[in-house]
C-alpha cells in the first residue's frame, strides 16, 4: 500500500512507534495492548470506538467464542453509531479516475476505422485496463483505512509528492530511480513509441504520425533485434497510422505499464495524455530524465 501510494516515502524512514501514537491519539484510544478499532465518520471528525483484544485470556478452546464476542462488541458500536447518528459507513467507495476503464468485448485492438481517426478514439482506447489490473487498483481505492494510514504517515514525515527521476538504462529498461529503482515493464513496440514520445517534449499530433515513421523505426531497431524486418515494417506503419487504433493500443499499455508499479496521480506524469485535436505528450519535465 505504501510502495504503491507513497513510493518517495522510504520504509526505512517510517517511525512506527511515532505512527501509533498518531493513531491512538486521533481515535482516542487508551489502551496499550493489541485493540481493535471501528473509526466512524462524523462531520465534526472521526471517533474511535476500541475493542480490547484479550491475548492473555484466548486459549484454543476458547478461540471461537472469544472472536465471535469481540465481533458482537464491534456489531454493537455499529448499531449504536447508526442510531445516533444514520451516518454512512467509514469506508467508502471511492472511484476511479473516468479515462480508465475495464477492457470489453466491444474493445477491438488495433482495429482500424477509415472513418474515425485514432485521436478521435484517444480517450476511448487508450486508457484501457485490463479487469484484474483493475481490481487490484479498486482495491487499495477503496480501502478506507489504509488511505487514513497514508495520512498520517504523509503528516509524520512531512512529506509531500515527490516524482522520481526517470532513467532509461543502456539496454533500454526504464526505472523509477527514486522509487527504490521500480522497472516499468514494457514490450518492445509500445517502448519504442514511449522514448518516441519521451524525446519529443513539445508533444505529438496524432494526425503527423507518419512524419516520425522514420524516427520510431530506429529507435524500436535498437531495442530489439530478434523481429522480423518485414514484421517490424509493417507494425510501425499501423501504429504511426493517423487512421488505425494501434497507436491507441500502445499507448494504453505504456499507461498499463505505470499503473502497475505506482497510483494514477504519480503515474500520470509518465504516461502518454492529451486532449483530441492537441499534441499527445508526456508531462512529466525532461530534467528528471536521465539516459544512461
Amino acid at each position: 500500500m505504501i510502495a504503491y501510494h507513497l513510493p518517495y516515502i522510504g520504509h526505512s524512514q517510517i517511525d512506527l512507534a511515532a505512527l501509533t501514537l498518531r493513531i491512538k491519539q486521533n481515535y482516542c484510544i487508551k489502551s496499550d495492548h493489541p485493540t481493535l478499532a471501528y473509526i466512524a465518520e462524523r462531520e465534526l471528525g472521526d471517533e474511535g470506538y476500541e475493542v480490547r483484544f484479550p491475548l492473555e485470556k484466548i486459549t484454543r478452546e476458547n478461540l471461537d467464542q472469544s472472536i465471535d464476542a469481540i465481533i458482537e462488541e464491534i456489531a454493537q458500536h455499529k448499531s449504536r453509531n447508526w442510531l445516533l447518528a444514520e451516518e454512512e459507513p467509514f469506508i467508502k467507495h471511492i472511484a476511479y479516475s473516468p479515462l480508465f476503464k475495464s477492457e470489453s468485448k466491444e474493445y477491438a485492438k488495433g482495429k482500424r476505422d477509415d472513418k474515425i481517426t485514432a485521436d478521435e478514439n484517444f480517450e476511448k482506447m487508450a486508457f484501457q485496463v485490463p479487469e484484474d489490473l483493475m481490481e487490484g487498483i479498486m482495491k487499495l481505492q477503496t480501502a478506507g483505512y489504509l488511505s487514513r494510514l497514508i495520512e498520517f504517515l504523509e503528516e509524520l514525515q512531512r512529506s509531500t509528492r515527490k516524482l522520481s527521476r526517470l532513467r532509461i538504462a543502456s539496454d533500454f529498461r526504464i526505472y523509477l530511480m527514486d522509487y527504490d529503482m521500480m522497472e516499468v515493464k514494457m514490450s518492445p513496440l509500445p517502448k519504442a513509441v514511449y522514448l518516441l514520445f519521451l524525446r519529443h517534449p513539445e508533444g505529438i499530433l496524432f494526425k503527423e504520425l507518419p512524419d516520425y515513421r522514420t524516427e520510431l523505426m530506429e529507435i524500436y531497431k535498437r531495442i530489439t533485434f530478434r523481429e522480423n524486418p518485414d514484421k517490424a515494417k509493417e507494425s510501425i506503419i499501423r501504429v504511426t497510422d493517423p487512421y488505425d487504433n494501434s497507436i491507441n493500443e500502445k499507448c494504453s499499455l505504456i499507461s498499463i505499464a505505470f499503473l502497475k508499479v505506482v497510483s494514477e496521480e504519480i503515474a500520470e506524469n509518465y504516461y502518454i495524455t492529451g486532449l483530441r485535436g492537441e499534441p499527445k505528450k508526456i508531462a512529466l519535465s525532461r530534467e528528471l530524465v536521465i539516459y544512461e
